[in-house]
């Protein structure tokens, strides 16, 4: 039996391992085809590719990105090239934004007498900067227990120390996702379920919705392959691995079925 599991983030976002480490596991668990989809960032791809040809595991190139106004409204980019240049400044514009909001999180922080400053984050340049590398510094300093204790008291929505997303938004994703050759995709709707615009985002070029994901009942799947139906879009699977000492450490896959996935199976290398 195949597995597909085409969304996974590495250290090169907020993942905990580095991608080579991401193929190995893949490799063990019996996945067919995979993506790394680090949020705005596709610099691990060069390592990923490697190491997935080397394990013999069919792949597309894959990238989250992040949208706003509302939390968790992400858009994956599949089949996009990582060495487009005017998608990487595009993601490295993104990169910036998030770096902006982290520094306005870390400034509640502070406010309330936790002094973190953006420099002690565990993030090298060039690499991706999120709330959970503030909620790793959190749980470093016996502030918090874990990454998910630091988002419900301090970083969710309604905490003290939450700040708004400030990415694109998914009309602007969209655009930027399509002239870069790729498709985008809702990642893990039922997180956006309360403002899903289904109409309004495939007019402006979404083509597809993760429909299986861990968090997704198999009823809520079912409802959401019929809306791509619905909506003419296709569906894709994922189970947004972010590796050891996060809440999402467990690799695997979903069963893959040519009816389900034959239309994002034509970007596989």
């Amino acid at each position: 039996m195949a597995f597909i599991n085409l969304h996974n983030h590495s250290s090169f976002s907020d993942g905990t391992l580095p991608p080579a480490e991401l193929a190995r596991i893949a490799k063990k668990t019996n996945i067919e085809f995979f993506s790394l989809t680090d949020h705005d960032n596709m610099d691990g791809w060069e390592e990923m590719e490697k190491a997935l040809k080397q394990e013999g595991i069919h792949y597309c190139y894959g990238v989250e990105i992040s949208c706003s106004p509302y939390e968790n409204l992400h858009l994956l980019g599949y089949g996009i090239s990582p060495k487009n240049e005017k998608f990487r400044e595009k993601l490295c514009e993104y990169r910036s934004r998030r770096a902006e909001r982290i520094k306005a999180v870390l400034a509640l922080l502070k406010g309330l007498g936790i002094d973190i400053k953006f420099e002690d984050l565990p993030v090298p340049k060039g690499k991706t900067v999120g709330r959970p590398h503030v909620a790793d510094i959190m749980k470093q300093r016996g502030i918090v227990s874990s990454r998910n204790q630091a988002f419900k008291r301090y970083l969710a929505p309604e905490k003290p120390a939450y700040i708004p997303p400030n990415g694109p938004s998914v009309e602007e994703a969209c655009s930027v996702i399509r002239a870069a050759g790729g498709l985008p995709v809702l990642a893990h709707p039922g997180c956006v379920i309360s403002h899903l615009e289904l109409q309004k985002w495939k007019d402006a070029g979404l083509a597809g919705l993760e429909a299986f994901y861990p968090t997704h009942s198999n009823a809520f799947t079912k409802e959401l392959i019929n809306l791509a139906s619905r909506f003419g879009l296709f569906i894709t699977a994922g189970i947004d691995y972010h590796g050891p000492g996060t809440d999402r450490d467990k690799m695997y896959g979903f069963e893959y079925k040519e009816n389900y996935f034959s239309e994002i199976s034509r970007l596989f290398l």
